[in-house]
């Protein structure tokens, strides 16, 4: 499509064909009620903070940046989760998107950072627990299940909304599953088994030791069975007739393998692909780029796969043009993160050291730079909009938080803590998204600046975008209760547009957190800090069945009013586990 016109100064003429260039996107927005909304890791690591108005990117000759921007699956998904509490005219959606941004495309500011004058003191139940495998095998403490929602506003749909768990453990024909889904999911809306097993499949003897990624219709999802001499690419078609159910214990083997059709019984299909130079992956997920239908994963090797064709064609891998990588000889990958903005993939290596991967296969111009000593657990955070990548690693002596650009340019690193445990991503509060990060923060679970004992830390940016300070503001684990055992889990932050209250969610692996009463040590805990409080302030959820020992990543519902409508989805480490716990706080 020709786009010379909205490069030049901004005529009437000009304006309004740059805004019938992003009308599709608008249409999407609009009509929320039939989009289905996807919540999976990579929805975690790629965020978009406010691209501004449209008016000011034809001014400014970034109207093409700003289109790539706002075209993204991963921003309209991220735009309706912040934005869209009711249906409304599409012109009411035009005015939200371009007049109340203003030039400067800031909302208003009763949208955000709403105070209040104390704490929600209500305790957060465990609402169900499903098994995931044998006890004690759940999962990583960075691994996410993945939801699907197909009404995004409104009743939630028994039927259509699931979640995927991962198993980690060995799958096993007729007693181990390697991939489960589940629906029926909300207490209180939903009749009959809550949650009823939607699908349980057994696809290898390998485990599943990172996260799934869903499509965006919610009909198929990749995954990597983890595989000594050979790890397995997987994109499965979720069966919709026969027997695909199955249980935990029970799982069914979808009838159609790489083509070849075994049964009638249902109509699942599972393609796999042995990683080319059979390699072993523990550590990296797939990333899925939705536009081009790419996949990205890394190996325990040191380098980077593409596959192509994988939720609108036939998958497989891509051997020539550079293809697969080599990104470190011999060191161990995170989990890959692709910028459909700069067109290349960041990758964090167990040496400490961040990477960057053009599309094409080939190093960046600087196709490094050091963060750390110790390895990059977790995939780097991008933020497209502003084009800043993040990651985390211990020093030799100090827990870093590192910033650089998607150019790959000298980094920020700011000290949040002694060195220890392991660390993991953190999350952003709304005011960074809404108006920009120079009004937000980044929040992080790093250390006390004299032990390795968890806690939260605040990050500050200028408004340029630019990490500016690290405030450490909450201790995580009772006094005293120091090691590198105490891991962080991610953070996760959801956002209620309709009550603008910001939430943040954290749990700590192996001991408890620093509030009195539950005691954590013995049950598992996730806290919940309100950010719209005058100080961050934390309500506990105490969670039934997990286990007492921590949770993996967790994945967040829509806002809703619904009955049951509103909860996080995680695994139970070591209990073998799938969790759901209701978001009480924001009803």
């Amino acid at each position: 499509m020709k786009r010379s016109c909205i490069t030049l100064p901004a005529s009437s003429l000009c304006l309004a064909a740059a805004i019938f260039l992003v009308l599709p996107v608008l249409a999407q927005q609009n009509q929320s009620s039939n989009d289905g909304i996807v919540d999976d890791w990579t929805h975690h690591h790629v965020v978009f903070s406010n691209p501004g108005s449209l008016e000011n990117a034809i001014n400014n000759g970034t109207s093409e940046r700003w289109e790539r921007i706002v075209s993204s699956p991963r921003y309209r998904m991220q735009w309706m989760k912040r934005n869209v509490v009711q249906p409304a005219p599409a012109a009411a959606h035009l005015n939200d998107f371009f007049g109340s941004q203003g030039d400067d495309g800031n909302r208003p500011s009763s949208e955000h950072g709403r105070k209040k004058s104390g704490k929600d003191n209500q305790t957060l139940e465990g609402l169900w627990t499903i098994a995931l495998g044998a006890s004690g095998s759940g999962p990583a403490i960075d691994m996410y299940p993945a939801k699907y929602t197909f009404a995004p506003i409104g009743t939630p749909n028994c039927t259509s909304d699931f979640v995927v768990f991962p198993v980690s453990i060995a799958g096993a024909a007729n007693s181990e599953a390697n991939i489960i889904g589940v629906n029926n999911l909300y207490v209180g809306t939903c009749t009959g088994t809550v949650p009823n097993y939607l699908f349980s499949y057994f696809i290898g003897t390998g485990r599943v030791t990172t996260s799934p990624v869903l499509s965006e219709d919610g009909t198929k999802v990749a995954f990597v069975e983890s595989v000594a001499g050979g790890s397995k690419f997987h994109v499965l078609t979720i069966g919709t007739t026969g027997t695909n159910a199955g249980t935990s214990g029970a799982p069914v083997v979808p009838c159609t393998v790489n083509g070849t059709v075994s049964c009638t019984t249902d109509n699942a299909v599972d393609t796999n692909i042995v990683m080319s130079g059979s390699v072993m992956d523990t550590r990296s997920s797939p990333f899925v780029d939705y536009t081009d239908d790419v996949a990205y994963v890394a190996d325990d090797t040191g380098v980077l796969h593409k596959f192509t064709g994988v939720f609108k064609g036939t998958p497989a891998e891509v051997t020539t043009g550079g293809w697969p990588f080599t990104v470190a000889s011999g060191v161990v990958l995170s989990d890959p993160t692709y910028d459909s903005v700069s067109g290349n993939i960041f990758v964090g290596g167990s040496n400490g050291d961040l990477y960057c991967v053009t599309s094409a296969g080939a190093a960046c111009t600087n196709p490094s730079v050091i963060v750390g000593t110790g390895p990059i657990l977790d995939a780097p955070i991008v933020d497209s909009t502003r084009g800043t990548v993040f990651a985390i690693a211990n020093t030799s002596s100090n827990a870093v938080l590192a910033q650089t650009t998607t150019a790959m340019g000298a980094p920020i690193i700011l000290n949040i803590g002694m060195n220890g445990t392991d660390l993991y991503d953190g999350a952003f509060d709304n005011a960074y998204y809404s108006s920009g990060p120079g009004s937000g923060h980044m929040y992080v679970c790093g250390n006390l600046t004299t032990a390795a004992t968890p806690e939260l830390w605040q990050i500050g940016f200028s408004s340029a975008g630019a990490m500016t300070s690290a405030t450490s503001i909450f201790q995580l684990v009772a006094s005293g209760n120091t090691g590198t055992g105490n891991d962080c889990t991610p953070l996760t932050e959801v956002y209620n547009p309709g009550q603008g209250h910001d939430y943040l969610f954290v749990g700590v692996k192996n001991n408890g957190f620093n509030m009195g009463t539950p005691n954590c040590s013995t049950t598992t805990c996730i806290v919940n800090f309100d950010l719209g409080t005058t100080t961050v302030l934390a309500t506990t959820m105490t969670l039934s069945g997990a286990g007492g020992v921590g949770t993996s990543g967790m994945i967040m519902d829509n806002v809703s009013t619904a009955t049951g409508g509103s909860q996080i989805y995680f695994g139970a480490i070591n209990s073998g586990r799938g969790e759901q716990a209701s978001q009480a706080t924001l009803h």
